[in-house]
């Protein structure tokens, strides 16, 4: 099965090239107002907005207005482009207030109310400026082999300088040009990828997987193999430099010299921490989805528990592109993928006896069982708990023999190998994958 990609190089735009590009992302942001404008205006009148053939008419009779000739200096794809954003942005809008997912927000500052939803205006200041080619406008990209350049050709731009990092697997359907807030451009190619022929193999049968904040993710595997992942806390060791960054925003004048070099470089240190988390979310996705053939994860409502004041650990753990990666890459491995229901108590339950004792304080990380007198550690019963959710613990033994008591005792002992020992303690240390082998 194909499907569409992107494939993401960074680009070197001459100094022309740049305010050409400039120049693009102006005209883009303007259309894209124009048509929040137009739409609100008609809006009012008649209660019915535009649709896009009739924005796209309008706009050709707007660049034939004097005061707005400039717009022609610019690739008019793009424009096009905008026009299409502004109209796919209120169709989303409205099939969420149909869905009921919208409401009215009131401005603290000003008293105003707005409904959530609502395209927005896009500023100059905005951190990511972007505009995106079709086919239609005839770009090109060309890259000789051995060479670690690639050039893509832009009408009204120019050839941009591409660092090339990979073989694109078939011509490009669109380029979207970006300019980033720390002063870099990328440029973004999406093309169509055939479904790969050798995908890894398996190492397990299935393994489930409980997403934490103390240990990102510990995974327990139908083999009884366990393993952790410790929280990188990305955000945690760029604090201080962002906190110098913030004082001297502070005490400099905005428009100045310096605050435009402060600005910047508090830009560099933010993308820095995306690269990071970014690297670590696909890394860790493609060890998940390529050693497992089936992959069971608890479903988390991550916006709900970004408002609590474990906020700060939580968005900087990533729990939601990892999972999304992790559901991607099973897709494209032809993996099996499951989610049990965010309501499961698997962290209530005693992985060995079953029995369920009720909730537990965030910093009780282990606990013996009064039914079985096993001990538990919290992370590892919660994985072992969601293998289990999802039908494949009990499924794997085919001659009857109980698994669960199997899965909970593997890679322990009674005496030194209990949860706090040693033999946790270091899966933390070293490399970031360590596994647990089995006594």
């Amino acid at each position: 099965m194909s499907s569409y990609r992107r494939y993401n190089y960074r680009a070197y735009p001459t100094g022309e090239q740049r305010r050409a590009l400039s120049r693009l992302y102006g005209a883009c942001r303007f259309v894209y107002n124009w048509v929040i404008d137009q739409r609100k205006l008609m809006f009012e009148r008649r209660g019915k907005p535009q649709s896009y053939n009739q924005l796209s008419h309008m706009l050709t009779l707007l660049k034939r207005d004097p005061d707005h000739r400039w717009l022609t200096e610019v690739s008019s794809i793009p424009l096009q482009q905008a026009v299409r954003h502004a109209d796919t942005a209120y169709r989303n809008f409205h099939r969420q207030y149909k869905a009921g997912k919208t409401r009215l927000v009131e401005n603290k500052k000003t008293g105003r109310k707005h409904r959530t939803g609502l395209p927005h205006y896009k500023s100059r200041r905005d951190g990511e400026q972007s505009a995106e080619f079709t086919r239609s406008a005839g770009f090109k990209v060309e890259h000789a082999d051995g060479c670690r350049w690639m050039f893509l050709t832009l009408p009204k731009v120019g050839h941009v300088r591409l660092r090339w990092t990979r073989d694109l697997p078939s011509k490009p359907s669109s380029v979207t040009v970006m300019l980033h807030a720390d002063g870099s451009y990328e440029a973004s190619l999406t093309v169509l990828v055939e479904k790969d022929a050798t995908p890894p193999e398996p190492i397990h049968e299935a393994c489930g997987i409980d997403m934490g904040l103390e240990s990102l993710m510990s995974v327990v595997y139908d083999d009884g193999t366990r393993e952790k992942l410790p929280h990188p806390r990305t955000l945690k060791h760029k604090a201080r430099k962002l906190r110098k960054l913030d004082k001297q925003l502070a005490r400099q004048q905005k428009g100045s010299n310096n605050h435009a070099k402060t600005r910047l470089r508090k830009a560099k240190v933010y993308k820095s921490i995306q690269n990071q988390r970014r690297d670590i979310a696909y890394k860790l996705a493609s060890k998940v989805a390529g050693e497992n053939q089936v992959v069971t994860m608890e479903t988390l409502n991550v916006k709900g528990l970004a408002r609590t004041r474990m906020a700060k650990s939580l968005l900087d753990a990533n729990w939601a592109r990892i999972i999304e990666r992790i559901r991607q890459l099973c897709l494209q491995y032809g993996r099996t993928f499951r989610q049990v229901d965010r309501w499961y108590p698997s962290s209530q339950i005693c992985s060995q006896c079953g029995r369920r004792d009720g909730r537990k304080p965030l910093d009780v990380r282990e606990w013996e069982c009064p039914q079985c007198g096993i001990r538990l550690d919290r992370d590892y019963n919660a994985a072992l708990n969601i293998l289990d959710a999802a039908g494949l613990a009990e499924s794997l033994n085919a001659r009857g023999g109980d698994v669960r008591r199997r899965l909970a005792q593997a890679g322990r002992n009674v005496d030194a190998r209990e949860v706090g020992t040693r033999r946790t303690t270091s899966l933390h240390q070293g490399s970031l994958w360590r596994r647990s082998p089995l006594p």
